[in-house]
């Protein structure tokens, strides 16, 4: 049985643990919360102390009043660092509120506000062993492959700015804040103390750590059916990514993974899973055609994937194939460089009760293609009606 350590916690106790060291690690999809979602959230916030507007907020009790914002999924990887499953979006959020206040209390001398911008300065960055906070090293970081706008995250909790020309959903929100808690200040100045002291204090998160990775996206899958859960395709992603980083053709990948994700978007429309995973399932097909495999159980995608530590993904020619095989997919959905009676066919092809064709049609292009990706010009149309008419043939026995 998996161990799960769970422990609600507020902000406060959260962050300042010591052991709190995370990571948006870089099989995640980019921050993605706009000012809709900051809004809500302060707008929850500033209202949690219920007996604000009206200044009386001595009425609040700060041993029992709690506002839940929910839980935080991750597990340890192999450098200890906490890698963010669930909550990504919100822990994010949460960094960029306190460290907007964090700023503000830089110009308050009362000691209710130095207090409080101390204790916020060791939620956002670790602390030595006197217990100081090192202004080199945040409670988080962020490696997400394919968020080009992360440096800008942490630039952000690190100096307190906005540079000239940021346009990243980070500095948008960060900015707006910073524009709240100026209303604050303006228009309620004794209460703003109070409410950065009671998000700290008394909003709360439900961190739930897992043992491995995959438990973690068990749990998240469990808790969350509004979200997005990481995909299969997203854990690959991550493999491909340290692969080429240790390589040194991080930059090359990545520009190559956002083409396949765009070109599998627009053709591919999979009853479960993602676009990406349905071109992997196609792939997975000739893989295991090519290992002989004649089981009629299919592994699952990362099961099948994952064998001897992703070894399949860093084979050189593994990119290069889910290239070619998204390449000709997306002839056949355009209807080009096919005969009218192979046209047919596929056109038939589409209403089989299931999409097995794919992978018989998957595996015969991967295996008959010559060293450019291409097909032989004179065998094509002999070898994909031939494999039509199997495919028919199959269609009818089923429907039988």
């Amino acid at each position: 049985m998996s161990k799960l350590n769970i422990d609600q916690r507020s902000i406060r106790d959260l962050l300042t643990d010591k052991k709190s060291d995370f990571l948006i690690p870089d099989y995640q999809r980019p921050y993605a919360w706009g000012e809709d979602e900051c809004s809500t959230l302060w707008d929850d916030l500033f209202a949690f102390p219920f007996p604000f507007p009206g200044d009386d907020y001595e009425r609040f009790d700060s041993e029992n009043d709690e506002y839940f914002l929910g839980p935080i999924v991750t597990f340890k990887n192999g450098s200890g660092q906490l890698e963010i499953i669930d909550g990504q979006q919100r822990l994010t959020t949460i960094m960029l509120l306190l460290r907007a206040f964090y700023d503000k209390f830089a110009n308050m001398k009362d000691k209710q506000s130095v207090k409080m911008r101390e204790a916020i300065a060791r939620c956002v960055w670790k602390t030595d062993e006197f217990d100081e906070p090192d202004m080199e090293r945040l409670k988080i970081d962020s490696e997400v492959a394919s968020d080009n706008d992360k440096g800008e995250f942490l630039e952000i909790l690190r100096e307190g700015h906005v540079g000239a020309g940021w346009k990243s959903a980070f500095a948008r929100n960060f900015a707006y804040f910073q524009k709240k808690i100026e209303q604050l200040v303006s228009e309620w100045p004794t209460y703003t103390v109070y409410m950065a002291t009671r998000v700290i204090n008394n909003v709360i998160l439900l961190p739930i750590e897992a043992e491995s990775q995959d438990t973690a996206l068990r749990i998240f899958s469990t808790l969350n059916d509004r979200g997005l859960p990481l995909s299969d395709a997203d854990i690959f992603k991550s493999q491909f990514y340290k692969h080429y980083s240790d390589e040194g053709r991080k930059d090359e990948f990545i520009r190559r993974w956002k083409v396949l994700e765009a070109g599998a978007n627009a053709i591919f429309r999979p009853m479960r899973g993602t676009p990406m995973d349905e071109l992997f399932t196609r792939y997975m097909y000739y893989r295991r055609a090519r290992l002989g495999i004649r089981d009629t159980t299919t592994a699952s995608l990362r099961d099948f994937f994952g064998a001897d530590g992703y070894a399949m993904l860093k084979e050189e020619g593994t990119l290069g194939d889910l290239e070619a095989l998204l390449g000709f997919w997306h002839k056949v959905d355009a209807q080009e460089g096919f005969s009218d009676r192979v046209l047919r066919r596929l056109f038939v092809l589409n209403y089989a009760p299931n999409g097995m064709w794919t992978y018989l049609v998957s595996v015969w292009f991967l295996s008959n293609r010559d060293a450019e990706g291409n097909l032989d010009p004179l065998s094509k149309r002999a070898n994909l009606e031939a494999l039509g008419n199997k495919a028919l043939l199959e269609k009818r026995v089923n429907s039988t």
